[in-house]
């Protein structure tokens, strides 16, 4: 019989050690680290667990005791190949509900053919031991171990294997409640907002004062279009739009804070002063960016004969307040101040500038000829008028036509 999980020296260091862990990787880097000293002869750990994420099914973190940098993989909805090499997966069997599988990689039980097997066989591993690690809320993590020790693992070792499942499945529940919630408030707030929240900022009027560069989207006739069109053509005209902003953006270091029905808020913090010209860069190439893969799924759209989309853009740099807003009991991350306001209304200028992106002086002022005067006109909300920057002629021209 074994013995109770909670007086063995390994669950002690797991449930003593597991919680301070910063990532499952990391924990599962620590814990193979003290099983290797206590004589196990582990080759290499896998261990899997099915995350909430709207584009992952989970994430496999692996440890290897050939030196191999160890390595957090993402697991994205399968298909094709991926599906089949799944559904071999031992793993798989786990999370279907089988508790423990044993398997010699010289002769794996049918149905089990997986590249893991084959590479671990290759290898010289001699036994590849595959457990259920269950949660509180009845759902299962897998956790796979590998030897290449003769003969396999023996029953000693199996056993304190088998003694990890409980320990295991509170610390993985705890790091994947913190993954869930650093993933969900990436999602749905973004990176920077999603920081702060967890950091604490979670009282109305939590604030902080930064510079950075403002850029507000807009999506041309989208009045008209939802007027016309079937909610299916709007809401997948919607997600191609964003995909092409929010991909750019990210790519260029910019936090994406707000969809506003079709319109899109994202910042740039500048950090330090001299850093104003080289973040203004990847403010412009971000809107490029978005505009050429506009163009690229707009001819798909053709293809499909759909409608072509088209947004305009407006940049400019000021001083924001960065936190929450809104009734006691319902709050929004957002940014506020006379800055988000003006790119907001420069961006209105844009169809009737004839324009696909402007900007104003102290957005274009750091880039020097990248930009160029459109003149000085009337912004809603100000007295006197303000110069604006579009692009080149030939880069608008091209902007257009895409």
């Amino acid at each position: 019989m074994l013995k109770d999980w909670r007086q063995t020296p390994t669950t002690r260091w797991v449930l003593a050690e597991g919680p301070r862990a910063g990532s499952h990787l990391e924990f599962l880097v620590e814990l193979c680290a003290w099983l290797c000293q206590r004589g196990l002869p582990l080759y290499q750990v896998n261990q899997y667990t099915p995350t909430l994420h709207p584009l992952m099914q989970g994430v496999e973190c692996v440890w290897h005791r050939s030196g191999r940098a160890p390595e957090e993989v993402q697991l994205h909805w399968r298909g094709g190949d991926d599906l089949r090499a799944w559904q071999e997966n031992p793993l798989r069997r786990i999370m279907l509900g089988t508790d423990e599988l044993r398997v010699d990689p010289e002769a794996p039980a049918p149905g089990l053919a997986a590249p893991i097997l084959e590479r671990l066989r290759a290898e010289g591993a001699s036994e590849y031991l595959v457990m259920a690690v269950p949660l509180a809320d009845g759902r299962r993590n897998a956790i796979s171990w590998a030897t290449d020790a003769p003969g396999g693992f023996t029953l000693a070792a199996r056993n304190e294997l088998r003694n990890l499942a409980g320990p295991l499945g509170l610390v993985l529940d705890l790091l994947e409640a913190r993954r869930t919630a650093r993933t969900l408030l990436d999602t749905y707030l973004g990176r920077g907002p999603g920081r702060e929240v967890l950091s604490g900022a979670i009282r109305r009027g939590d604030r902080r004062d930064l510079d950075a560069v403002i850029l507000f989207a807009d999506l041309r006739d989208f009045t008209a279009k939802a007027a016309s069109w079937r909610i299916e053509e709007l809401l997948a005209a919607l997600d191609t739009y964003y995909q092409a902003l929010v991909d750019a953006i990210t790519v260029a270091g910019g936090e994406v804070l707000k969809f506003m029905g079709d319109g899109l808020l994202a910042v740039f913090p500048i950090g330090q002063p001299q850093a104003l010209a080289r973040i203004c860069q990847h403010a412009l190439a971000a809107a490029l960016a978005a505009r050429n893969a506009l163009a690229a799924a707009n001819q798909a759209r053709a293809a499909a004969g759909a409608e072509a989309l088209d947004f305009g853009v407006a940049l400019h740099v000021g001083p924001v307040v960065y936190g929450n807003i809104g009734g006691q009991g319902r709050l929004d991350f957002t940014v506020i101040g006379p800055a988000v306001n003006l790119v907001s209304r420069v961006e209105g200028l844009c169809r009737t500038l004839g324009q696909p992106l402007l900007a104003t002086a102290a957005f274009a002022g750091p880039l020097g000829d990248e930009l160029v005067s459109v003149g000085e006109h009337r912004v809603r909300g100000l007295i006197l008028p303000v110069e604006l920057f579009g692009l080149p002629a030939a880069v608008a021209s091209a902007c257009r036509s895409g």
